[in-house]
């Protein structure tokens, strides 16, 4: 039964510049090519994308679980993370008191050789 109505519809495309004669209308392939965008902001495939993220995020976690690389790993490095974060901040303080002193220095320096000219 599908494949007599397949054959008795005509294709639902028609190469450009020609008319499709589905039904009495004689309608320009250009007039029904036009898109119709939903008015909403939210389109369609939204859902399935959310769908499709919330699956992959399961499949990931379950995957870290099995492996030994669960909730209680990630809060590890969660941790490691913290600390390498408070290690970079105090060697910034570091570097910028060093390069205080380097400028503090390189001003005696400076100093120290206009003095030893006059003399």
């Amino acid at each position: 039964m599908t494949a007599n109505r397949l054959e008795m519809d005509p294709p639902l495309s028609t190469p450009i510049g020609q008319t499709s004669d589905r039904g009495n209308n004689h309608v320009s392939v250009d007039d029904t090519t036009k898109e119709i965008l939903p008015t909403s902001s939210k389109l369609p495939s939204d859902g399935i994308m959310e769908e499709s993220v919330n699956r992959m995020t399961t499949i990931i976690s379950n995957i870290l679980e099995h492996h030994g690389c669960g909730n209680q790993h990630l809060a590890s490095l969660e941790e490691d993370l913290a600390h390498a974060k408070l290690e970079e901040e105090k060697l910034k303080a570091t570097i910028e008191a060093i390069e205080k002193e380097k400028s503090e220095m390189n001003t005696r320096v400076a100093l120290i050789e206009r003095t030893s000219t006059i003399c």
